[in-house]
Order: C-alpha cells, then structure tokens, then sequence
C-alpha cells in the first residue's frame, strides 16, 4: 500500500505542474459570448471619466470612440496615449516613446499578435531645419495579463506641419495582399490637410504615402482585421487589395474642397480608380467585404447623395436621399448588411448588392438613432429608450436591450456615460 505521505506529495507535484503550464499570460476563462448581443447588464466600469479625450460627435452625430473591443479586452486610447482595461475598467498603460499622440482607436489584429495604433509623432528640428511631424505605427504587444509594450514602430514624416494635438490619426484597416503578407493602412488628418500611407507588418517598413488622401476602408473581401471571412469573396484586381478614400490635390483642402474618392492599390499606392470628381464634404467607409459607401454633396447642389462603389471602383447603386443637406452615417455589420442613419431616417442595405432591404420611420414606428451594428444586430436608441433590431428585416429584436453600445462584441459593449464627466460606460453582454 502506497504511504499516505508519497500519495499527498504527488497530488502537490501535479498541482504545481498544472499551475506552470498556465504561462505567465494566461487569463480566467472568458463568459459566455452572445454572438450578436442583444441584452445587456449593469455597467461594470467607467472609462476615460473625466479625460481630456473628446467623446462628442458633430452636431449630435455619434461619437467615433477611441476604443477597440479585443474578446473581454478593450484597448483605448486616452489622452494621446494607450492603455489596456479589463471589464471593470482597470487600466494599464502601454508604455511610448516620447513625442507620439495617439487620437484614435487601436486596432487588434489576432493573427499577428499585435495591436495597432497610428500616433502623430514629433520630428526634431536641426540646424536650419525647423521640427515637424510623421505618421507613425506603433506595433504593440497583444498580451491579456502581461504588460503590452511597443514591439516595434514604422513611420514616415507627413509633407506638412501641424499642431500635433489638432491631428486625427486611425488605423483604418488591416488587409492581407501579395502573398500573404499583412498590410496595415494609417490615416491623418486635420482642418486643412490629410494623409495615408501603408505598412507591411511583415518587413515593417512604410510601403508608400499619399499625401491629401484620407483613407476610408481597405477592401480585400476580409473582415476588418485582415482575418479571411467565411464565403467572402476577394475582390479583383492586383493582389485583390484596394485602400479607398477621399482626395484633395496634395498640399491641403478642408473637408468642403472638391475632392474625389480614389482607390489605391494597397501595396504600391498606384491609382487605380477616381469616381465622384468634384464633389464635397465626401466620406468614404466599408460597406462590406468588397465595398465602401460614399457620402457628400454633388458639385453644383446642396443636396447630399449616397452611393455604393465596387472595390474597382464601379457604382453598386444609389441611395435617394430627399432634400437632405447631409449624407447619413453608415456602419457595416461586419457580415452582410450595411446600416445608415441621419437625423431623420434609419436604413439597410446588403452588403453585396446595394439593395435597400428596410426603412423607418415606416408603418407607425420611429427610425431608431443608430448607435453602431455587428453581426446582424442594429444598435440605437428611440425616445424609448435604447432597442435592438435586426439587420436584415428592420424588426425590433429586443425593445429594452438595456444599452445602445457604440462598440460592441460578444463579451461586452461600449458606450457614452451620461453628465459632464460621464466618461465611456463599460456593459457585460448578457444575452
């Protein structure tokens, strides 16, 4: 018979092997995860309360949040810097080098191990040159529980100068092109100027920069993190990858100069297309895998117009919008539909076709004030209250949801708290 004290130290020996194998990054088992949500619990933190990060929209559109959902992981960015937070809000800083200013929201990108974030970077002077400012990547380490780091950076300076607070940076997509190879696609922009260029995540080096284009959406039939998309199809064309955004002739223009929306090829930055020439206050986001919609006026007329382009840059159709002055914001759900909303309308597209698939108000119900949508999900609001409805019929998913998140996941949503210092409120998923 074994002795009770050989049999007590290998019940201790296993124990201390299991808890090694656990790594030093290893974190608690996740919640279930609602794919999509559509109910929501009380909030379990607050963010951001009380920062100098502005949390408002113009003229009362909504918010675009310096916040990414990673799982149960949220990465923010707060004060020109980057954090990571849990659930409950607790928060650790990423350490940066000095002279960077973080203003958008991070983007994870699993399959590299990374978290991607654009800061607008201070340039040196020397001698009689004066100091000015690049477009930097900054690659940071996607950890859960260890401390993230910058792991590497890659910039280019910007062929103007600016305040460097006054720079609106994003990582506006991740694609995969050539032969696998991850290209990230950074935008900057201001009042009067605005750039792109692109990295390979692979060499880690800046593939190009186009001076007086804002990127919008990078399309390679992909979701937004160069992940492949079941049943999506890569668009044509070389290496399949097409950066799309609006132009002003290099050197500046505000938002209300006539521009033109332009396709880049994502590895070189040769045009490969110029659609609504001439046309103003343009905006430029991802409607599908393979698509953007293209919001603005047309030269000529006050009335805004809403048209959906191909990755080659060929129309998918167009949106009558009335006597409307503004293009509504648009949201892909990062499946297959294509959610717009303006002051006084809500309404669906497919992502693949352009087709209308719904409208409100219609029928006795109100348009609901679009907050974000994900997986077929339509998140908003109602003088009711906050509601869920479904993307693909219009129909009232859940009308008391308990939040309108602006990002949401599977784990959790993200939204604006309420008073002067009411910072982001953090809401677990619930069902």
């Amino acid at each position: 018979m074994a002795s009770p004290f050989r049999v007590v130290g290998l019940l201790v020996l296993i124990a201390v092997l299991l808890a090694g194998c656990s790594g030093g990054d290893a974190a608690p088992a996740p919640p279930p995860a609602h794919d999509p949500p559509t109910a929501f619990g009380p909030p379990s933190g607050t963010l951001l309360r009380g920062s100098s990060t502005t949390l408002t929209g113009a003229y009362g559109a909504a918010p675009e949040l310096p916040v990414a959902l990673d799982g149960t992981t949220i990465w923010v960015a707060d004060s020109g810097g980057v954090a990571r937070a849990d659930s409950s809000a607790s928060t650790t800083a990423v350490p940066l080098p000095p002279g960077r200013w973080v203003a958008g929201a991070p983007r994870p990108v699993p399959g590299a191990g990374l978290v991607l974030a654009a800061s607008a970077t201070t340039v040196p002077g020397s001698g009689t040159t004066p100091p000015g400012l690049a477009l930097e990547l900054l690659a940071v380490t996607r950890t859960v529980t260890g401390d993230p780091a910058v792991a590497w950076t890659a910039a280019a300076p910007l062929p103007w100068v600016e305040g460097q607070r006054s720079v609106r940076t994003a990582v506006v997509g991740v694609a995969a092109a050539g032969d696998g190879h991850r290209v990230a696609v950074l935008s900057a922009t201001t009042s009067t100027h605005r750039a792109s260029l692109a990295v390979d995540l692979d060499t880690r080096r800046v593939l190009w920069v186009a001076d007086g284009v804002a990127a919008g959406a990078v399309l390679d039939g992909r979701a937004p993190d160069g992940e492949p998309l079941p049943g999506a199809v890569v668009p044509p064309g070389s290496q399949g990858a097409t950066v799309v955004g609006a132009a002003v002739p290099a050197g500046g223009g505000s938002g209300y100069s006539p521009s033109s929306v332009v396709g880049l090829d994502v590895l070189s930055g040769a045009r490969r297309f110029v659609a609504d020439d001439g046309s103003t206050a343009l905006t430029v986001t991802r409607s599908g895998p393979s698509g953007v919609v293209v919001g603005g006026r047309r030269p000529g007329n006050a009335q805004a117009f809403l048209s959906v382009l191909a990755a080659d840059g060929t129309p998918r159709g167009d949106v009558a919008l009335g006597t409307a002055s503004s293009a509504p914001r648009c949201v892909w759900d990062e499946a297959d539909v294509t959610v717009c909303s303006g002051p006084n309308r809500t309404f669906a597209l497919d992502a693949d076709s352009a087709t209308l698939l719904w409208s409100l108000p219609a029928a006795g119900r109100v348009p609901p004030q679009l907050t974000t949508a994900w997986h077929g999900a339509v998140y908003g609001t109602t003088v009711n209250g906050p509601v869920v409805v479904d993307a693909r019929t219009g129909r009232d998913r859940n009308p008391a949801p308990g939040a309108a998140p602006l990002v949401v996941d599977g784990y959790l949503g993200v939204g604006t708290g309420s008073g002067l210092l009411g910072g982001l409120v953090v809401t677990p998923a619930t069902g």
